[in-house]
């Protein structure tokens, strides 16, 4: 009972001394905290110091022998006051115990906490204050987010590629800025994009396709168990136009106004009807496969005679009509009718502009001279 009284005695001296002694108490460096730590489980910046702890992980700080009298507090980010400190004979010691009921539900893992020790009761106690930061696997996800807005996740996320869209590492389990990152598209690393946001402009995604996103990210504990977080992974669709965007268009004669097609086979070098909507040419893909655009609309055109008699039809996606009979005879010079079935872009989930669209109308057939 003796040791414990003085014990106590001690306890209400300190405090009483931190709280009435009109000389400040000295702020102390602390480096007694780190001297004997690994390297890497510890950061120093602007004389802050931040120790690094994993989860679920219980550890005690010993204050040095020279103190004969300690007091630990701590704060939490939210807030909240606790005391968690002891001793044994001579030795004071602070539990870190990440499973504390204080320090539950910690929105950034990290407790503040202020060292209060006595060397000489005669002079002012020393302080010094530090940052215990849990890391703990989280669980990784990316928000996407444009203006200030966020998409929703959970749904077909689909953009233009004339939006400005910004992915950020979320829900990591520890703070972000004691943490690395390596971004991904399509499984292929994204180089010298280590930052929690990635802006997708500055990557080289694949157009008119989907694109899957993810984000690794390392810390202090898994450098220690020599592995990286991986975060969920995101596909988003990236397309030149679509009806949310600025939709792809053939613009077609004003009928209204007088305007018709005509082309010149032998003039300009057109050779053919229709001629390109947006650059044709564009439309010499590696990948067969690869899906329209608007630089490539798919159609298919038939022509008619003034009498209503077919004289040529597409046999294909894109065969335009030279101004021949399917014989290869020229037809004359003058007017024909035709009808041009077409696909503005690619088919995206409830969007029209995947659905054949059909125009009618003349064109002016001339051979040149």
């Amino acid at each position: 009972m003796l040791i414990m009284r003085t014990k106590i005695y001690k306890y209400f001296l300190i405090c009483c001394i931190s709280f009435l002694h009109s000389i400040p108490s000295v702020q102390a460096q602390c480096e007694w905290l780190y001297e004997n730590r690994p390297e890497g489980s510890y950061i120093i910046e602007e004389d802050k110091i931040v120790l690094f702890y994993c989860e679920n992980l219980m550890d005690i700080i010993y204050a040095p022998n020279e103190y004969i009298d300690v007091y630990w507090e701590y704060t939490t980010d939210t807030g909240e006051q606790c005391q968690d400190w002891d001793w044994s004979e001579d030795d004071f010691f602070f539990s870190v115990n990440y499973n504390d009921p204080c320090i539950e539900e910690l929105a950034n893992n990290t407790i503040t906490v202020t060292f209060t020790g006595v060397i000489d009761e005669t002079l002012p106690p020393e302080t010094c204050t530090f940052d215990i930061l849990f890391n703990d696997p989280g669980n990784p996800t990316i928000q996407i987010g444009e203006g200030g807005g966020f998409y929703d996740t959970n749904q077909q996320i689909t953009i233009c590629e004339e939006n400005n869209v910004v992915l950020t590492a979320s829900s990591l389990g520890s703070n972000a800025d004691y943490s690395s990152f390596e971004w991904y598209i399509n499984g292929e690393l994204i180089e010298n994009e280590n930052a929690i946001e990635l802006n997708i402009n500055n990557t080289n995604y694949d157009i008119n396709s989907a694109n899957t996103f993810y984000f690794s990210v390392t810390n202090y504990c898994s450098d220690l168990q020599g592995n990286s977080i991986d975060s969920e992974w995101l596909t988003i669709s990236i397309y030149e136009g679509y009806d949310q965007c600025e939709p792809c268009n053939w613009d077609l004669p004003d009928y209204e106004s007088s305007e018709f097609y005509g082309f010149c086979i032998d003039c300009e070098g057109d050779g053919y009807f229709p001629e390109p909507p947006n650059n044709e040419e564009n439309r010499s893909y590696e990948n067969t496969l690869r899906i329209p655009t608007c630089e490539a609309t798919t159609y298919r055109v038939t022509i008619y005679n003034r009498l209503g008699r077919e004289l040529f039809q597409s046999e294909y996606d894109n065969h335009p009509w030279d101004g021949k009979l399917k014989n290869g005879r020229k037809c004359k010079e003058g007017t024909y009718y035709y009808k041009l079935e077409y696909v503005l872009n690619p088919s995206l989930d409830e969007d029209q502009q995947n659905e054949t669209k059909i125009s009618t109308g003349s064109v002016y057939l001339d051979w040149g001279n």
